[in-house]
């Protein structure tokens, strides 16, 4: 049933109305205005920036998003998150009424008007009918939340950067959910284990909770849809596991390792199915996890098209052998960036940082309580430093290591 007044049609509705104007919130893949962003999963990747207005950001590793970290968020970012939520809700008026049940269902473009707390049960199907510019906009008075697992596939030239979900209340995304789209929220925003978003997940007021999630704002994630990526430690082995549901030109996998999660070398390659609707299982074992120094290996896959370009999957890690002492690595270097060191310490207690210049001058020198295992310090000091090259000393009790730094 048509809401618009007078005999207007839902094709022409849709062809009315206009996507929101996100402003500087567009290049953020997690933005609050005011609430807090936590993240209590190891394999988080966002792809875009990160911040709040006004809250804490805990959890989130600096190789967890491609993006930049705003605390406080900018007022133009939050401008565009008020002014989308604001138009959506005021001036996107009418559309086609839709009961508080989504999915097993196709959809084309067009308003939907969910008019009560929703859910998304298995597919839903976002038919573009071959208008690249379609248009889809669901409006839910109330909460949504999705069950395990459920999908939001886009079909016949529909994109997600033209898919906005708005919602007057709280957003959960269960376990395993690949959902797509900018959600513009009013409350919490909740992903729960493996839950996938190619899209933007945006709140006025409310708490945004990661568990081991994906966010991406690349247009193109992968040819291949990803529905599962996991990585095991089995002794001085590491068994890496993952699945496809549907895949296109895809000739193999490049299975990717690093010790320090920036430089990535092939370990391996596992051929894929070329394009296929069917849904498929693969597995590798890196039979030498134990040749690694660092205390954690990060694993990613690259996915090789037919033109040879490449596309690249979240990082998942795996701890190495148990640590003789400490292990320092210093992100990014080379670099003009803010630095961070990752420290993994074979034990808890206090640490004495130094910092010191190619002539061996001491530049900055301060103490640290390590945790056992993983810790991230930020270098503060690096922001201010002439190019050149430093040494970052890492002590504690008897143990000590050193790293360089490079700044341009």
């Amino acid at each position: 049933m048509s809401l618009l007044a007078g005999a207007g049609t839902q094709e022409c509705f849709a062809q009315a109305v206009q996507a929101p104007t996100l402003g500087a919130a567009a290049t953020y893949g997690l933005l609050t205005i005011s609430g807090n962003l936590d993240n209590t999963g190891s394999t988080t990747a966002i792809v875009g920036d990160i911040g709040t207005g006004q809250g804490t950001v805990t959890g989130f590793e600096p190789i967890m998003y491609t993006g930049e970290l705003h605390n406080p968020a900018s007022e133009d970012a939050i401008k565009g998150v008020s002014d989308a939520y604001s138009y959506l809700a005021e001036d996107v008026v009418g559309g086609t009424a839709h009961g508080t049940t989504l999915g097993s269902e196709t959809l084309t473009k067009g308003v939907y008007v969910l008019n009560g707390s929703s859910t998304l049960t298995g597919d839903l199907i976002l038919d573009g009918q071959g208008d690249a510019d379609a248009l889809f906009i669901i409006k839910v008075a109330g909460a949504l939340s999705t069950t395990t697992p459920s999908n939001v596939r886009l079909i016949n030239s529909t994109s997600w950067e033209n898919v906005f979900w708005h919602v007057t209340g709280t957003v959960s995304l269960g376990a395993d959910t690949r959902f797509r789209g900018t959600i513009v929220a009013n409350d919490d925003i909740t992903l729960l284990a493996n839950a996938v978003l190619q899209g933007r997940a945006l709140t006025q007021a409310g708490d945004i909770t990661l568990s081991s999630n994906t966010v991406t704002t690349s247009q193109v994630y992968l040819p291949v849809e990803l529905t599962s990526f996991t990585a095991e430690r089995r002794g001085e082995q590491a068994l890496l596991r993952w699945s496809t549901a549907t895949e296109r030109n895809n000739v193999y996998f490049a299975v990717q390792s690093s010790s320090d999660g920036l430089k990535y070398t092939t370990i391996g390659k596992v051929k894929g199915q070329g394009t296929t609707s069917m849904s498929h299982v693969y597995a590798w074992t890196d039979t030498r996890a134990d040749r690694y120094p660092a205390g954690v290996i990060y694993y990613r896959l690259a996915q090789v098209d037919t033109d040879s370009s490449k596309h690249y999957s979240p990082v998942r890690t795996i701890t190495a052998a148990p640590l003789a002492g400490l292990q320092v690595q210093v992100y990014p270097s080379p670099s003009q960036l803010p630095c961070s060191l990752r420290i993994n310490a074979k034990q808890a207690g206090s640490a004495t940082l130094r910092l010191t210049d190619g002539l061996g001058r001491l530049v900055a020198q301060h103490q640290h309580q390590l945790l056992a295992g993983s810790n991230w310090l930020p270098l503060e000091e690096a922001t201010t430093l002439a190019p050149g090259v430093y040494q970052v000393q890492v002590q504690q009790g008897a143990v000590r290591q050193t790293v360089r730094l490079v700044r341009e």
